[in-house]
């Protein structure tokens, strides 16, 4: 059941109160159109502003009594002299036998009449019904009372009236929402599920060459990437060679974030012609439709660029809606028909398409460049193994607890040398130092967990679980010594400041993995072996590498050492390996 209008609400609380005051046993049909004459004068008593009416409503009230008087004003007369005449006609055939506070009923010829208006209403697309509806249901099969009314105007055919009235309904369509008076002044001529094939199998189009051509040619197009804006500014230039009359067209894609719509391209150039109310109805309602202007009717968005028809379809991919296709026409008479709805529905179709793998694509490299950062502090082969489990959708935040092995280097006053140097050199001393070390690590499968200033914090044995873990951590341990000895020969020999770095390494228990969340994942290592790890890089010297008695216990085979031990401020004196060198020659590192 479609709903009244405000205005035709006001209609119907004047026509029961003429009901009322007439004495009538029931709302009768010549109550309604009297009625309808009424609201031009209840707007005129309270200064266009009925009480109980919102700001929101007045502008399409009256929007819809300025349409029904100027109709009546084409047909000859005016709503004040038609309601006198009207209720002139019907006050002899009225007997008062109703109390004053007796409920009004319609009649079952105002039920018709109604039901004839729901009908017009609907035929308009409308959810709503306007005066005007009402109004052509009254006068296409006027009862006695009205047809003698007009007898008494010297109208000779009723038909011209309505004929009159028509042509204003065809502008009342009812869609309040969005920019006031935008959708009372247009009518929907003709409508299509956008998210249905336009074209099936034995439907009958009238597609030239050239309509045909396009659509095979935009697929192709599209798969040959680039900028999307470009692709589909190219796609809505070709819109006003196989659309006849077509002045404007214009694409809007729906911000991802914000919900609002973003001219994405438009022909020709300079202000788009748009409606952002009818650009709301089709991402709503999901329904392409043609739209037409109402007949010498005029509003704000619809005189910046003159137009009086067009299609408007939404672009809908995997159930959503992207944006919204809109062509315009500037030509009166020239609207367009059921084929150019289809073939704009089905570009509509392609855009989305398009639009929906730009966005895949960007989605894929941005995550990859998320991903490709996230893993810059692994190895070559855990990063590959990370990447399969990514591929696989198991690569996921969260930690578990089982014995790494720490490594901690720290290079030996740096901080003291970089006072006396300019900014790039300590920039370029210290890129030139971790280059080599972080080699070391990453050749013998470690993963970078920080970096602290010019230290490094690495992990032998996670993410990926190592059986060799402690050889592997000490093998590092003497390729990052070497690697520091290549460097401080050739940095000596260009006459630049040198360094040496101290090694500690500790195995133990320990909570790692990635933490987070899905948007920012990082790997980190918690638990007290690394605490341990960085006492024993602490009381290392320059060119020194020192082990704890846990990993001594797994790497003794490896190497020559000598026993020491450390102090620590807190913890007392700690046991340690000072490595002297390795029996296996430090060249598989």
């Amino acid at each position: 059941m479609a709903d009244f209008s405000r205005a035709l609400e006001l209609a119907w609380q004047a026509a029961a109160d003429e009901a009322l005051q007439l004495g009538s046993a029931s709302l009768e049909p010549h109550h309604l159109l009297i009625g309808i004459c009424s609201v031009e004068k209840a707007l005129a008593a309270t200064r266009g502003v009925p009480p109980g009416i919102s700001e929101t409503n007045r502008e399409s009230i009256r929007n819809e009594c300025e349409t029904w008087t100027e109709a009546v004003a084409e047909a000859g007369t005016d709503t004040t002299t038609l309601r006198r005449a009207v209720r002139k006609a019907a006050r002899p055939a009225t007997q008062r036998i109703l109390e004053s506070n007796a409920r009004i009923r319609r009649s079952a010829a105002s039920q018709e009449i109604f039901a004839r208006a729901t009908s017009l209403a609907e035929a308009d697309a409308s959810p709503t019904i306007h005066l005007l509806h009402l109004a052509i249901a009254l006068l296409e099969k006027p009862e006695e009372e009205i047809d003698a009314a007009f007898t008494q105007l010297e109208k000779r055919k009723i038909d011209l009236h309505v004929a009159a009235l028509r042509r204003a309904a065809n502008i009342a369509l009812a869609t309040t929402a969005g920019e006031p008076g935008d959708a009372a002044m247009i009518r929907i001529a003709a409508k299509l599920d956008a998210s249905d094939a336009p074209y099936s199998v034995g439907t009958s189009t009238a597609l030239d060459q050239e309509r045909m051509a396009l659509l095979y040619e935009l697929p192709l197009r599209f798969g040959k990437g680039g900028p999307i804006p470009e692709m589909l500014q190219e796609t809505v230039a070709r819109i006003s060679k196989v659309v006849p009359g077509a002045s404007y067209a214009a694409l809007l894609v729906k911000d991802r974030t914000s919900g609002d719509l973003l001219l994405l391209a438009h022909v020709p150039s300079g202000a788009p012609a748009i409606s952002m109310t009818l650009a709301k109805r089709v991402l709503d309602t999901r329904e392409a439709c043609v739209w037409v202007r109402g007949q010498g009717e005029s509003t704000a968005s619809l005189d910046v660029q003159g137009v009086q028809s067009g299609i408007y379809a939404p672009l809908l991919w995997n159930g959503e809606a992207l944006g919204v296709f809109a062509v315009s026409n500037r030509e009166r008479g020239s609207e367009p028909g059921n084929d150019d709805l289809r073939l704009i529905v089905a570009l509509a179709h392609h855009a989305a398409m398009a639009l929906a793998n730009s966005r895949f694509q960007n989605d894929l490299k941005r995550k990859g460049e998320l991903l490709e950062r996230l893993l810059t502090n692994f190895s070559p082969r855990i990063r590959n193994a990370l990447l399969a489990k990514a591929e696989r959708g198991r690569l996921r935040l969260g930690g578990e607890k089982s014995e790494v092995t720490i490594l901690c280097s720290d290079i030996r006053g740096f901080t003291k040398m970089s006072e006396g140097l300019a900014t790039d050199e300590i920039v370029e001393m210290l890129n030139d130092y971790l280059g080599g070390l972080v080699d070391a690590i990453f050749r013998n499968d470690g993963t970078i967990d920080k970096f602290m200033g010019d230290g490094i914090l690495a992990v032998f044995g996670s993410p990926e679980p190592d059986p060799e873990q402690h050889e592997k951590a000490v093998r590092a341990a003497c390729a990052m010594q070497k690697a520091m000895c290549e460097r401080n020969e050739l940095r000596r020999a260009r006459g630049q400041a040198t360094c040496e770095v101290g090694i500690g390494l500790h195995c133990g228990e320990v909570l790692h993995g990635f933490i987070g969340s899905t948007e920012r994942m990082e790997f980190t290592v918690i638990g007290d072996a690394v605490n341990r790890a960085a006492r024993y890089c602490a009381g290392a010297a320059g060119g020194e590498i020192l082990v704890s008695p846990q990993l001594f216990q797994h790497t003794w085979q490896m190497a020559d050492v000598e026993a020491t031990s450390i102090g620590t401020k807190h913890e007392g004196e700690f046991a340690a390996y000072r490595f002297k060198a390795l029996k296996v020659a430090c060249g598989k590192s």
